[in-house]
């Protein structure tokens, strides 16, 4: 789950360091300045996509930082372990993989 959070924090990261918004970006886009293909996105994602990835697109059209409302861990989980060791941990013992 971090990795998707590390990729999506990136893209937008990517995207606002784009050009500003009265400019076109004519490197592959064919002449679509940010502010259209933030727009054309936020259109394809908006009734199916992640509420996260609205917000983001949202406050990137507004030019602002995202409110990200994260939810809570399960109870249970060990914030020691990392995904992969959490993951682990939760499979019942006689499904585990031998050490």
């Amino acid at each position: 789950m971090p990795l998707l959070w590390e990729n999506l924090a990136r893209q937008l990261d990517s995207v606002r360091a784009a050009a500003t918004t009265t400019t076109a970006v004519t490197d592959g886009t064919g002449g679509v300045s940010r502010q259209q293909r933030l727009q054309a996105a936020l259109a394809a994602i908006e009734d199916k996509g992640n509420p996260l990835m609205v917000e983001s697109l949202k406050a990137a059209l507004e030019g602002r930082e995202p409110r990200m409302e994260l939810p809570e861990l399960p109870q249970g989980l060990d914030s020691e372990l990392s995904g992969p060791e959490a993951y682990l941990k939760a499979i019942p013992k006689n499904f585990q993989p031998p050490q």
